[in-house]
């Protein structure tokens, strides 16, 4: 499947639970059916003539799935930036090598730095980042997102990791700026 073994996998613990419950299996079949697609969650934007997918993976197990799941069919061009500010900082070069590890160009971009500096995240990720690959930085989200679109050629696949469909960057202060990656992309693919 296209949307990885992880998903397979929630809906099979999704069914375990219903079967506990009591539910039949022609509801059970039926509610699977009516899921077409978890918002920011392997969501696919377009698939041609190249696929750009959002999907919220955060943590180092999380993206690894995102990346295999989608490497064997196409060259990955991926969005970066799920390391927030003040938390899990072990993480990021980690995040930089398992991009490396899967992807053809990887953007490193903002994604919710809170009180810390933005600047220094990208380059916290970055040194996870192997030599043969294309790292770019790109501080601001959208520009990031918008090259990533402009970079990719039919048969790739764009992969936006880090928001899923949350609805704020959030940023110093407590600030806040209104956001969503699946909006940003189909503005950038017009």
């Amino acid at each position: 499947s296209d949307l990885g073994a992880f998903n397979l996998a929630n809906i099979a613990a999704a069914i375990a639970l219903a079967r506990a419950l009591n539910i039949g299996c022609d509801e059970i079949k039926r509610g699977i059916e009516k899921v077409a697609v978890v918002a920011g969650r392997m969501e696919y934007i377009q698939r041609e003539p190249f696929a750009v997918i959002v999907d919220y993976a955060h943590t180092p197990d999380a993206l690894h799935k995102v990346y295999e799941t989608l490497r064997g069919r196409t060259s990955l061009i991926c969005v970066l930036g799920a390391a927030g500010g003040g938390r899990d900082k072990w993480k990021r070069p980690e995040l930089g090598k398992i991009a490396s590890e899967f992807c053809r160009e990887v953007i490193l971009t903002n994604e919710d730095s809170y009180d810390e500096d933005p600047q220094k995240i990208l380059l916290e990720i970055e040194a996870g980042v192997g030599a043969g690959t294309r790292a770019l930085k790109i501080l601001d989200r959208g520009t990031a997102i918008e090259r990533a679109v402009r970079d990719a050629k039919a048969g790739d696949t764009v992969v936006i990791t880090g928001k899923g469909c949350e609805p704020w960057i959030m940023g110093p202060s407590g600030s806040k700026i209104a956001w969503d990656d699946r909006e940003v992309v189909r503005k950038a693919l017009k």
